[in-house]
C-alpha cells in the first residue's frame, strides 16, 4: 500500500483502493477447488515455472501460493496468471487491491492461516 487511504472509483477515500495500491510485489493463486493435495500439486507445477516464496493454508479449504512478481513486465505476469486460472485459480487475485490471506495470520473464526512452506532465496 502507498497510503493509509486511496479514492475508490466511486470517490470515496477507502484503505481498499486501487488509488492507494502501489506496485505488484507478488502474484498471489488461490485455489478452492479440489482436496489440498491437488491444490498443492497445481501449486508445486506453477513454482516451476515462475519462483514460489511461500504457500499457506487459508485456515479453511484452500492452499494460497505466493510467486515471487516484482519488476516482471505484465505481460509475462498475465499469461502466468492465466495459465494458473485454466488450472483452476481464482481470478480474482489479479486485481492489485484484492484482499487475501496472510502468513500466519488468522481468520476471523481464529483459525490459523499456517505457513506450509517458505522459501525466502526467490527474494532478492
Amino acid at each position: 500500500m502507498t497510503a493509509r487511504e486511496g479514492k475508490t472509483k466511486k470517490g470515496k477515500y477507502s484503505s481498499h483502493s486501487l488509488d492507494n495500491t502501489g506496485p505488484r510485489r507478488f502474484l498471489i493463486i488461490e485455489q478452492d477447488k479440489g482436496e489440498i493435495d491437488q491444490q498443492a500439486s497445481i501449486l508445486l507445477h506453477l513454482a516451476e515455472i515462475a519462483p514460489m516464496a511461500l504457500a499457506l493454508h487459508s485456515g479453511g479449504k484452500s492452499l494460497h501460493g505466493w510467486f515471487y512478481f516484482e519488476r516482471v513486465p505484465e505481460q509475462e505476469t498475465s499469461r502466468f496468471m492465466k495459465y494458473a486460472v485454466s488450472l483452476g485459480a481464482d481470478p480474482a487475485t489479479w486485481t492489485l487491491s484484492q484482499f487475501v490471506r496472510m502468513p500466519d495470520g488468522t481468520r476471523e473464526n481464529g483459525k490459523r492461516q499456517a505457513v506450509y512452506f517458505f522459501n525466502p532465496d526467490v527474494i532478492p
